[in-house]
């Protein structure tokens, strides 16, 4: 068999889609190295020499997601809008990805193949990611008088806390949690409370959007 050489972007791009598609349809405990390999067609001394491990392509997997999110918001950033909208933005892509994109997705099955460790680990590097643009808004906030935010560490890590709350909260009904559209509205509706209590942004300014919890259950 000829094996085709592409650039490799090209083909790490390609290991990445295809470990992403196997985790969701096969699980990622089920899913291995020469199960990815054999999806792409390549050998597997091809896959380690982009990625170390089976682990490695997942994080890479979820930076990727992350990164496309953080453009979007940055491309809104440097746009003329307001900070409340960029703070909207980013709270809505944020719940978004962790709750119905793919890495919302394969979060859902780490947790039912009780991955804990590595489910920690993944979500510590999203939010490394996150926080310096997240700081951002929130100086431009404080400048403005919109926000009043003194440790921006300490209450990035309370906007984390608060956004895994809500996760759990609304997790899938296989997960023992609440699926009705009403409770999961409400506790939406807490959670923007509660950011903006911890930014001191005005009332009623930060309002999460409801996803559409069936279209995500259908993926799994």
């Amino acid at each position: 068999m000829i094996r085709v050489t592409k650039d490799p972007e090209i083909r790490q791009a390609e290991l990445m889609d295809a470990a992403q598609e196997l985790f969701i349809l096969l699980g990622y405990q089920q899913t291995t190295v020469s199960t990815i390999v054999k999806k792409v067609g390549v050998a597997q001394g091809t896959f380690y020499y982009y990625f170390a491990s089976k682990e490695a392509i997942l994080e890479a997997i979820f930076a990727r997601h992350v990164t496309t999110m953080l453009l979007e918001v940055q491309t809104f950033y440097s746009d003329k809008n307001t900070v409340l909208e960029k703070l909207q933005l980013f709270f809505n892509l944020f719940y978004k990805l962790c709750y119905c994109d793919e890495p919302g997705l394969i979060g859902k099955i780490l947790y039912k193949e009780k991955q804990g460790l590595l489910i920690n680990k993944l979500w510590r590097q999203m939010l490394f990611t996150t926080q310096p643009i997240f700081k951002g808004i929130l100086e431009q906030g404080n400048k403005e008088g919109l926000t009043n935010v003194i440790h921006m560490d300490e209450t990035f890590s309370f906007f984390a806390g608060i956004m895994a709350a809500l996760l759990e909260a609304s997790s899938p009904l296989e997960f023992d949690r609440e699926v009705d559209p009403i409770i999961v509205a409400n506790k939406l509706e807490i959670a923007g409370k509660l950011i903006e209590n911890l930014l001191g942004a005005p009332v009623g300014s930060i309002h999460l959007d409801p996803l559409d919890s069936k279209h995500c259950l259908q993926q799994l």
